[in-house]
């Protein structure tokens, strides 16, 4: 039987190191590490898929045209998108910048779509019942995968953390506000 990483299993996780910056507009949060060994996001792209791959989550890598590195999938409803950017400041010293987008599916897109067009053929065809049943339908369908979407976010954002520590790469603001990156780059 393939285990995922589920709700439950972040009850295992390690409190949060770092203050997520979220976009409600873009529907992505944004974290950012400091390093002074040289790593590269190729190798934080890959402890990533390696954790993710272990709890059988379907990845899908960039191939060059994309405004993504990974692609991460949880079910059929919800997806997330990493792209991670790495600026690099002299010797080893390097930023990391993730951003983790929470986006619905293709087969979630195409089953709102599918929603809106039967809800308009039933008004027009003068059918108020089955317009109401599925709009309740589709509000259900809204929800769950909503709530998918968040879930997913959060596994993500831990996974982050988790390999963040394990590669020892430093958060660059804290949840205690304290800029441990920033009292490292003042240093050098």
């Amino acid at each position: 039987m393939a285990r995922t990483l589920t709700q439950a299993d972040l009850l295992n996780f390690e409190q949060s190191a770092q203050r997520v910056h979220i976009s409600w507009r873009d529907r992505a949060y944004e974290l950012s590490y400091w390093t002074e060994a040289a790593i590269e996001k190729e190798n934080l792209l890959q402890k990533v898929m390696d954790l993710l791959l272990a709890y059988k989550y379907f990845i899908v890598m960039d191939q060059g045209w994309s405004d993504w590195d990974l692609e991460i999938y949880q079910g059929i409803w919800s997806k997330v998108q990493l792209k991670v950017c790495t600026e690099n400041h002299g010797g080893n010293k390097r930023v990391l910048r993730v951003r983790c987008a929470l986006r619905m599916s293709q087969l979630a897109t195409m089953a709102m779509v599918g929603y809106c067009l039967f809800t308009i053929v039933a008004i027009v065809l003068g059918m108020p019942e089955v317009a109401t049943v599925t709009i309740a339908v589709c509000m259900l369908n809204a929800t769950v995968i909503l709530y998918q979407n968040f879930q997913l976010g959060r596994i993500l954002y831990q996974v982050l953390e988790i390999v963040a520590k394990r590669v020892y790469l430093l958060p660059i603001q804290t949840t205690c506000n304290k800029s441990v990156a920033q009292s490292a780059i003042l240093q050098s």
